[in-house]
């Protein structure tokens, strides 16, 4: 299924997670570190990767537990590299 074939949750989520992943980069943060701020577990973690590369959605965590679990994550992450900035 494309990008443009899924749900609108789905894209979503996507989306944030491309925000994250991107945020995590100008950290220098490492996958490990992005998986643990995101609490998947390692046997969940290769799919969830899958995702993020337009592959299909993973059914753990739910989306509504990964949408709130990424923006969490995102403004806590945003908010350090926007005080290193200054």
């Amino acid at each position: 299924m494309n990008h443009f074939q899924q749900s609108p949750a789905a894209i979503l989520l996507r989306d944030q997670f491309q925000t994250l992943d991107s945020v995590g980069a100008q950290l220098a943060m490492d996958e490990e570190r992005r998986r643990r701020i995101l609490l998947i577990d390692r046997q969940a973690w290769p799919q969830w990767l899958r995702f993020l590369r337009n592959g299909p959605l993973p059914a753990q965590p739910a989306v509504p537990v990964m949408l709130r679990r990424l923006a969490a994550a995102t403004f806590r992450l945003a908010a350090v590299v926007e005080r290193h900035a200054v």
